[in-house]
Order: structure tokens, then sequence, then C-alpha cells
């Protein structure tokens, strides 16, 4: 039987979290009701890198994290409290780095490395006369040269030429070269046949059709072993070092050429991800590639060191559904398995997959709705559009724009490789290119989705609707290519007369072009779109999009029941290592969607106020920082350095992300020092303006942490498997990374955990009164995850394999309820949470009691039972007639679990 976590709890393990720390925590994560470690990737992987995606050898552990042996630990102390370890793996790329061996042997070796074919890169580019680009100069090769800032070198490890920190080798040709050049020179006899013994053992090199790594190695250590001919070699480097035409000849032998970083931004000839040079893509559709990178992974599955693989990237594969049928083949049928995927709009996982879903950003983004209030869109529209008229456009036009942007700015290299693929196939003519190339780039900018999955033809209906829209878009916004845009759609179905080799074609076209319509989505729409439409900044999410905005309960319930019927047990996550904003930022920005009118007065005073410190920052920024004020104070209010130094580094990141008034290649340091500052004379300089914004905000935060412990609830009892980002257990008001990967105080979590246990023998009921007069400090929502997630636990089965049954709500206040039952055989559990609180409650009261709900009840199932038992508290209640007044299910806590009183 497939192994199942009742709950996962995510760790950022890297060289500042290691396994060693790993294995102090889990004595308390279990305590919290975790069954399941869920671990960023801990290959080796970048120096210094805090999140592992950048791995440089999938074959081993990064040794700054730790050993097999303390995960062997581990994963020993977690089998003995039934608890077990989900691992992160990075299948679509590999760092672009010297400490990828892989990589190396490639740019030393050439055509003859057994790795030559594991990377996607395109050596018969014709702009590049097979080599493959190493773009990371700071400038041309040529003004590189001209300030001296290479350097050749030779070790034991051979011949590298070095920019900087970084060292690439130099081909087995170049070896030859440098020999053949000293052999004259060489005066004395034995030396001159040792040289000859070197040619002649390179020679034999050159015959081989692949190059044994180990017997290269052996030929580099016993050439710098050779006091003589290293003498000659290393005079020999440094007269080509003080000569920058032999320096040039010599980096021509080379199977790379170095360059610029930005020259990737008109023409690659390798797959990156996204568009992060130093990050290559792998070609893992190939077997032998599949299989020589999962191998580490295979032993350590096979070893019962991990039960579970969350799959990184997955829409960046070739071919995701083949990739997952071999996953699963090696993981075998007993391992959990989910993948990393956006899904856009009404998007679903594709059904066929084998696997247990997803790792949880639709969960994420239909709670964060759910909070959302639909009453307050076209409110909010109307204030955006009047503070910001330039930016409050139609939304989906600006994805389009942002697109075309990334696109003509950044991605012009993937544009042209993808044209030239089909005109080399001939499945376009030649001519006009320009219209040909207008014509593509506007297709992938119009792609409603991330990417399809198509890996044959013809598409299947859902897929062949999606490729309908996007033609469909493509001729809304250049309907003068319409028929470029018919040919185009050609390519995405069979015509008569298609030859095997022309279909084969086709489909080869359709599969590639889907690997650069997810990285120009994320990179159109995740890093510059939702860095610019403000208008509700807590929509702007992985997952999410501000065109959704609102779910009412009917809908939430529509998506929990297909959710359980397809794929029940796919992650439910609130927070990700990489959300835009923490969870309890996130919800507590929604509580905007109720009060439009007080949000407008305030932030329109607020822009006031900062103009007397600089002018310099736009509306549309301005709107934007103030809303992330609201969302990353802590609940009394307060701002301290830290939070002014956490703001002002995230503004950095955003407003270069946005890529209006600053960005990463060309950064506006007056601009971004204009909003620094105004971060410390607003929040440490300027009582006046804390005066004026704490009331407000202070208000939006009551309803927001107390939206915040209905969304962690939803979280851990609607279907699915829960996870808790790392910290979550307390108020999660972090920023995007690197601030959502700050060191947790888990000494802290566990203090306070022990505390909630001993107070609760005591007084269970005067520990909850204590907890929500005093929500500061987070303790209430601990012990909301610790008493829920134990029950879960306890309770597995009915998680596992219950029915999700939407409970029908009747009384004054219906609609401000969402109460659903959980049921499998003999186990039952109701969940209840309030919904929209603003005008029904006070900002100091808390939704308890029959002053609040009055006659608004919970109507039960036909067979449900009649005694209950509530999870959060000890009291009990009784059903009469199938109906459960609300006032006794809310009586003493914001949010209800109830458990059948014989359910075991």
């Amino acid at each position: 039987m497939v192994y199942i976590p009742a709950a996962t709890y995510r760790l950022q393990i890297s060289p500042k979290f290691t396994f060693k720390q790993v294995q102090e925590i889990i004595p308390y994560l279990h305590d919290l009701g975790i069954s399941t470690v869920y671990s960023a990737p801990f290959f080796c992987s970048r120096p210094g890198s805090e999140h592992g995606y950048d791995v440089t050898a999938p074959y081993d552990i990064n040794p700054d994290v730790g050993t097999k042996q303390e995960l062997k630990q581990i994963a020993s102390e977690l089998k003995e409290r039934n608890m077990g370890w989900l691992q992160d793996i990075v299948p679509n790329h590999m760092a672009y780095h010297p400490g990828n061996v892989w990589l190396m042997d490639v740019l030393e070796k050439g055509p003859q490395s057994h790795f030559y074919t594991f990377f996607d890169i395109d050596f018969h580019h014709p702009d590049f006369a097979g080599q493959v680009m190493v773009p990371f100069l700071g400038d041309s090769l040529e003004e590189v040269l001209r300030q001296n800032q290479l350097e050749l070198r030779f070790s034991d490890k051979g011949l590298t030429v070095n920019y900087y920190d970084s060292a690439y080798p130099l081909s087995i040709s170049s070896y030859k070269t440098l020999l053949q050049e000293i052999q004259p020179i060489a005066g004395e006899p034995d030396t001159s046949n040792h040289v000859q013994q070197f040619l002649n053992d390179l020679r034999l090199f050159e015959s081989e059709e692949s190059i044994s790594p180990a017997a290269w190695n052996n030929f580099k250590k016993k050439l710098f072993n050779n006091a003589q001919l290293r003498q000659e070699l290393e005079g020999m480097v440094k007269s080509i070092q003080n000569d920058n035409g032999k320096l040039q000849q010599l980096l021509q032998q080379q199977h790379y050429i170095l360059c610029h970083w930005q020259e990737t931004e008109k023409r690659i000839n390798f797959r990156r991800f996204f568009t992060v040079n130093d990050l290559i893509c792998l070609r893992m559709e190939h077997p032998e590639v599949f299989e020589q990178y999962h191998q580490f992974i295979k032993q350590l599955v096979d070893q019962g060191l991990l039960q579970g693989l969350r799959v990184d990237h997955v829409d960046g594969l070739f071919d995701p559904t083949n990739y997952l049928k071999r996953l699963r083949k090696l993981a075998g049928p007993e391992a959990y398995i989910v993948v990393e995927k956006i899904l856009e709009g009404e998007e679903q996982l594709p059904e066929r997959w084998p696997i247990e879903g997803n790792s949880g950003y639709d969960f994420l983004a239909w709670v964060s709705n759910l909070y959302t209030s639909g009453s307050g869109r076209r409110k909010l529209t109307q204030i955006y559009s009047r503070l910001v008229p330039s930016a409050a456009k139609n939304y989906e036009q600006l994805v389009f724009e942002k697109k075309t942007f990334i696109l003509k700015d950044q991605m012009q290299g993937e544009l042209h490789n993808l044209l030239r693929l089909l005109q080399e196939r001939h499945l376009i003519p030649l001519d006009p290119e320009d219209e040909w190339r207008k014509a593509l780039g506007v297709l992938l900018c119009a792609w409603p989705v991330y990417c399809i999955y198509g890996n044959r033809l013809p598409l299947s209906k859902d897929e062949m609707q999606v490729v309908d829209n996007a033609f469909e878009e493509a001729h809304n916004q250049a309907p003068e290519l319409q028929e470029y845009f018919q040919e185009l759609h050609k390519l995405f179905t069979l015509e008569p007369g298609d030859t095997e080799q022309t279909t084969h074609d086709k489909l080869y076209f359709v599969m590639r072009s889907q690997q650069y319509t997810g990285p120009l989505a994320a990179k159109g729409v995740e890093d510059t779109t939702f860095y610019n439409y403000n208008r509700l900044i807590s929509l702007n999410e992985v997952g999410n999009s501000p065109d959704i905005f609102h779910l009412n309960d009917d809908e939430f319930h529509e998506r929990m029941l297909y959710r359980q019927r397809v794929y029940p047990h796919s992650i439910n996550a609130t927070a990700t290592h990489d959300t835009k904003r923490g969870e309890g930022a996130r919800i507590r920005l929604n509580v905007l969607s109720e009060l439009p009118e007080e949000w407008e007065n305030n932030v329109q005073d607020w822009i006031e106020r900062s103009k007397k410190y600089t002018t310099k920052p736009s509306i549309n920024d301005l709107y934007f920082f103030f809303q992330t004020l609201i969302g990353v104070l802590p609940l009394n209010g307060q701002a301290d350095e830290s939070i002014v130094e956490r703001v002002q580094e995230y503004l950095q990141k955003a407003l270069r992300e946005a890529k209006v008034k600053t960005g990463w290649s060309d950064p506006n340091e007056g601009y971004e020092q204009a909003m620094t500052d105004l971060v410390q004379q607003l929040l440490l300089d300027d009582k006046d303006f804390m005066d004026t914004f704490r009331p407000f905000f202070q208000k939006v935060s009551h309803y927001g942490w107390i939206y915040a412990l209905c969304q962690a609830l939803l979280k851990i009892t609607c279907p699915g498997v829960p996870d808790i980002y790392q910290s979550c257990e307390l108020w999660d008001l972090s920023l995007v990374d690197p601030d959502n990967r700050r060191p947790v105080d888990y000494e802290l979590r566990q203090q306070y955990l022990t505390e909630l246990k001993e107070q609760e023998q005591q007084d269970p009921d005067g520990l909850q009164q204590q907890l929500l007069q005093n929500p500061d400090d987070g303790k209430v929502k601990l012990y909301m995850l610790y008493k829920v997630l134990n029950r879960r636990r306890d309770l597995q089965p009915l998680f596992n394999f219950g029915d999700y049954v939407p409970l029908h709500v009747q009384g004054t206040h219906k609609h401000r309820i969402l109460a659903f039952a959980r049921h499998h055989e003999g186990q039952w559990g109701v969940v209840v949470v309030p919904l929209l609180l603003v005008n029904l409650i006070g900002e100091h009261e808390l939704p308890i009691g029959e002053e609040v709900w009055e006659d608004t009840a919970i109507a039960l199932p036909e067979g449900a039972p009649v005694a209950w038992q509530h999870v959060l508290g000890n009291g009990t209640l009784q059903a009469e007639e199938n109906i459960l007044p609300l006032a006794g299910v809310l009586k003493t806590f914001p949010v209800a679990f109830l458990t059948a009183t014989n359910t075991l």
C-alpha cells in the first residue's frame, strides 16, 4: 500500500540547518502531530546554496548538510515514531557551475564525454560552431581579455581557464597543442621521450569514442607529477597568459565559448531554468540520463530512507507523463509521489499520472479566495483605478504585455531556437521570417496555462481546447497575423497527407514548445505582473490569480469533492518556499476586500504623508508598499530595526522584479534608495504616521489572525495531506525568499508546546480564554495545530479514505459559515469555520457564542451520530433531530473540529 503522510513539515535543509539539527527537532515534530519530514533538496549543490535547487551532484549528499550515516540515524528514529521522509528532487536542471562534474566533463571532452547528451545543449546551433555558451563574464570576452581578468592555471586537476572563483577545464586538444610546443624546447632526450609518451597517450584518447573520467584524471595527475614537464607547462601557460593573441587562439580550441551573461537574452544554445543562466537543463527524456540521475535516489528509497518524492518543476520536462511513469516504476508502488504544479484558473492536474497529487498551490489559492470578499472586487478595482489609472488595466491584457516584454527582453534566443526548429524540419517556410517569428511569439505569450502534456497526436479534447484558446487570444492580440496562426495551428493537429516523419516533427515541436510556455508564464506573471498589478497583492500568489478573486462556499465544496475523487492525497499547502508572502500575511491582506472604503481613505492619507520625504516613488509602488506593511507587521503593530531591514530588502527585490522603475540588469539606485529611506522614515522616525497607521492596521490584523486559524484548520481537515511550512506553527508574516528562509527558533516552539500541554492538563477552558485574549505570540495557532494534527493522526483512515460531505447551514448567519463532515465506516468528523466576519463582529470581538450566532445551525446528514466531542476543548454536544446549534459548536473557540464520541 502506498505511504500516505498524516501531515508533512517542510524543512529548508541547508548548510545553515543540517541533518544534526533535523534530528534534534524530531521529538518536537512528533509531539506536534507531524508524520513526515518534507525536505528541500539535500544533494550536493553550489557552495553556499541556501535552497539546494542548484544541484551539482545528484549522486551524493551535500557534505555541508550531513552524511548518509546521519540520514540513516534520522530514518531509524523516524521509523521508531512511525514517521517518514518526503524528499524534494530536481530532475529538470542542475547548476551551471564548475562543481558540476558531469557538465565540466562535457566542457573538457566535448563529444567524447559520457555526459555529452545529458544536458539540453544544441551543439549544432549555427551561431556557436559546436561550442556551448558559458555566459558568466561581466563584460564582453574582448574587454575581459583586455583587462587581464582571465587566468590560465595548471594543477593536478589539469589545465583550466579561471575567471575569478570559477575554473573551466581546457579541452584535450589544448594539451596536445601545448605539449607539441614544448617538445622542440626540451633539451634532454629523456624529457623529449616523456613528452612523446604523453602525446602518444593523447592520441589514444583521441581515438576513443568515450573517454573514461578515471583514465583522463590519471593522465592529468601523471602530467602534473612530472616535475620537468610541469615546469615547462607552467612556463608555457605564463607566456600564453601574457599574450592575448595566443590566449584567444587557445580559447577557440575549447568546446565552450566564454561570453557576457547578458548575451543569453538575445541568443542561446542551451536550455536554462526560466531565464537563470546558472541553471542548465537536462535531457531527462533520455533513459540513460534518467537512470544515472536517479541512481542515488533509488538507493535511498530502496534502503527505506525515503518514503516519498516531490518532483520539482515537472513542467520543465520534455515528457512529464513518461517521466512520472518511469519514476513510479523506479520508486515502487509504495512510494508517495507528488509534483510541483501551478494550475491556472479551472485547469486540473492530469488524471492519468501515476502520482498522489501536487504540492498544494491550488489548495492555497482556494482557501485564499474563500476569504476574499466577492463584493469587494468591484470596489477595490474602482479604488485602484482612481489612484493608479495607468496600472489598473485589464489584468489578462497586462499578463500578455508582460509576457511579451520578457520574451523580447530576455528570451529572444529561446524564441529564435524554436523558430529555427520549425524551419529546419520544413514545418513552415523560411520567409517571411520576421512575420513567422512575431506570430510564434504572440502564440507563446497567449498560452493560457503553463503547458499541456500531450505526448501523442492527435491531442486530447482538453489539450486541444487549451490550444484553441491560445490561438483565439493570439488572433485577438494580432489579427493581422491570422494567416500565420492558421498555419501554426496545423502543427497541433493531424492533417490529411501527413507522413510519419511530418507527424513526428509536429509532435516534437508541440512538446518542445511547452518547455518554453512555462518559463514565459513564470517570468511574465509570477516575477513581473505580480509586482505590477497591485489591486490586492494577497491574490498575486503562486497558483493563484487576481482574476479569480473570490470563491463562495458552494464553489469551495465543489473543488474539495473533485479533489477527494481524483487526488485525495494531494498536498494541502498554505505556505511554501516559493510563496510571495507568508500565509498569515496573505490571509490578513484579504481583509482589505471587506473594508474597501476605509482602506481607500487611509492609503490616500499615507501616500500624501510620504510626499514630505520623497516624491520619487510612483503611486503604484507606494500602493504596493502600504499593503506590504499591513501584511508584515506583528499583531501589536510595533516596528523595529529588524522589520525595517526586512521590508527594505523585500522592496528592492519587488521593485526590480516589477521591471518598471528599476531592474536586476540595470538598477536605478536613486529610486531604490528613496524607497529604502522611506521605510525607515515612516516606521521609525515618524510617530505621527504610525499613530495614523496603527488603528486601521490593528482592525485588519484582528480579523486576519482569526482567518489564519480558519485557514490552518481547513488545511488539516480537507481532502489532502496537510503541510506545515517551517516556522508556520506560529503567525507567518514572512515575505518572499530569502525572508521566508530565515532561521526558525525551535527552542521557543518546543517551550510553547510544553507549556500548552501542561496548561491543558490543569485548566483547558482557562487555557483557551488566555490564548484568545493574548493572540500576539501565536500560541493560539500552535495550540490549534497541536490538537487537530494529533487527532487527525489518531483518525488517519478517516482522512485517508473518508468521504467529504458538505453540510447545510441554516439560520440568520448561514452565509457566514462553511461546514463539512468527513466520514469513513464508523469514523466521523465535523469541521466548522466562520467566513468574512467584518460587520458581524467588532474589531475586538470573537466569533463565539449565542450572542454572535443567534439561531444559526448546522444540519447533519442522515445517519450521522448524535453525540459529538470538541477536539479544541473538552466539551460535548448533542444533536437534536440532526441539528447542531452553532452557538454550541463555536461556544469557546472561533473554529471547531468535532468527532463523534464513539469514533476511536
